[in-house]
């Protein structure tokens, strides 16, 4: 990731290695705003390169035991912890079976020396609108588990995301892990984007069908378009109705496409991110509901 810095070094700064969570927690706790987490540092060395954060105390939190679960149980759902790589969640059977919106997203995340190294609590903490990460935990109603020396606090990452680089962590917290709810037998996910021409998605999609005739349950989510990721959820009222399937996906294409409100940016204008939405949104839910 670069914004054209004219740097080539970092900052000075400290650089801890705690092996405990809670000699992490110590250590921010000590230095307060002066230190920064870093758990893959794609982002956070990306931003140091630009001189967008200059933190005194940098804190590798990659040694830590706990921080590297990646488990699974049924009925439970899959916890992944703080330093998971986008590697390991794409080498991961389970993910690439049941949580198939986020496979999607972690394989077609950046390039493969990226992913062995950036993490998925990484990727959301760092908040920017154009990332992969966000829009399937948030169709799979995932949270995120936070802890501090005196507290343990779990926030779904809808909320915890609330706006550009902005996360709802307090002082001397740490995002240590996301938790994200079994999937119910039948349902299907997926995820797509649009970057041709950038490094960056002009739009992301994913989406959650949960069609049983007794519940129907049907997210969508998108990303890129606005300061923070959002759910098209008159578009998704219209795919819960009864009716012929390919006329509501292609009703709930358009619909997604004007009801919510998009930017327009350096990378795309907002009438072909509507286009790019009623597209996208129309392919991946035919794939979904025809192919599986």
């Amino acid at each position: 990731m670069s914004f054209g810095s004219p740097y080539f070094t970092l900052p000075d700064f400290t650089y801890h290695k705690p092996k405990t969570l809670r000699e992490a927690l110590e250590l921010l706790e000590k230095y307060g705003d002066e230190a920064k987490i870093l758990a893959g540092g794609v982002g956070l060395i990306a931003f140091m390169k630009e001189r967008l954060v200059s933190p005194s105390h940098v804190i590798d939190i990659k040694g830590i035991p706990e921080l590297k679960k990646l488990e699974y149980r049924k009925g439970e759902g899959l916890v992944i912890g703080a330093t998971v790589t986008f590697s390991e969640l794409e080498s991961y059977q389970v993910i690439r079976e049941k949580y198939r919106a986020l496979y999607q997203a972690v394989k077609l995340a950046s390039d493969s020396i990226i992913r062995n190294r950036a993490t998925l609590v990484g990727n959301i903490c760092e908040a920017i609108p154009w990332v992969d990460g966000p829009p399937p935990l948030i169709a799979y109603g995932a949270e995120v588990e936070i802890k501090s020396l005196d507290k343990v606090r779990r926030v779904p990452v809808a909320e915890f995301i609330k706006g550009p680089v902005e996360i709802d962590l307090e002082p001397g917290e740490i995002v240590t892990s996301i938790h994200i709810p079994d999937v119910p037998s039948g349902a299907r996910s997926g995820f797509v984007k649009f970057n041709v021409g950038s490094e960056f998605a002009l739009v992301n999609l994913a989406a959650y069908l949960s069609l049983n005739e007794e519940k129907k349950d049907v997210r969508l989510v998108y990303g890129a378009i606005s300061p923070k990721p959002v759910r098209a959820l008159e578009a998704e009222k219209i795919l819960s109705s009864e009716g012929d399937m390919r006329t509501l996906i292609i009703s709930a294409a358009v619909k997604a496409s004007e009801e919510l409100e998009v930017i327009s940016d350096v990378l795309a204008s907002e009438d072909f991110r509507r286009h790019l939405i009623k597209i996208l949104t129309m392919n991946l839910l035919t794939e979904l509901v025809e192919g599986g």
